[in-house]
């Protein structure tokens, strides 16, 4: 087995662990807050830390979940334009909108790293119920955004490799 078919293996484990990840914290995410409503409005006795911790749940579902569902290729798109072209032109045109989403994630990446170290070198808490470090609300942010380029980037070079198998087919 090569490296890289090993390094896709633990790469998709990871998107699938994040995927899971994200939706156990959904889960409890409902239950919680199902469990606050029923505590609130017949006992008078809400749990304080159910509103904050949920905000902070709805922050990390989508950036954990990203990159796998642009593994299954199940992110909207528009492909009123795709369906009108040939498969090898939709191939080029998904690979460079691609690369220019890895582009864009690492990016934030960047930035997110940058602000989250930021926040943790400075000792940012949350103005909230629960004081805690906002460096740990805000650190799924870099990190997913790193998990979602490289899938983007994986996902360019699949397409390339496609682009060549495409085009011996038409011909």
């Amino acid at each position: 087995m090569s490296l890289s078919s090993t390094l896709d293996r633990i790469f998709d484990g990871l998107l699938k662990a994040f995927a899971w990840l994200a939706g156990f914290m959904m889960m409890f995410a409902l239950v919680s807050v199902c469990i606050d409503v029923v505590l609130r409005y017949f006992f008078n006795k809400p749990i304080g830390w159910v509103l904050q911790i949920s905000e902070y749940i709805l922050l990390y579902i989508p950036f954990l979940a990203a990159g796998y569902v642009l593994r299954q290729e199940s992110h909207i798109r528009i492909d009123i334009i795709l369906n009108r072209v040939s498969p090898r032109l939709q191939n080029r045109i998904n690979m460079v909108t691609s690369l220019v989403g890895a582009l864009v994630m690492l990016i934030l990446t960047y930035y997110g790293i940058y602000v989250t170290y930021d926040f943790y070198q400075r000792g940012v808490p949350t103005l909230k119920y629960l004081k805690i470090p906002e460096f740990l609300v805000i650190m799924v942010i870099p990190a997913g955004c790193f998990v979602f380029a490289v899938e983007f980037a994986r996902r360019a070079l699949r397409l390339y490799r496609e682009v060549g198998t495409v085009g011996e087919k038409q011909n």
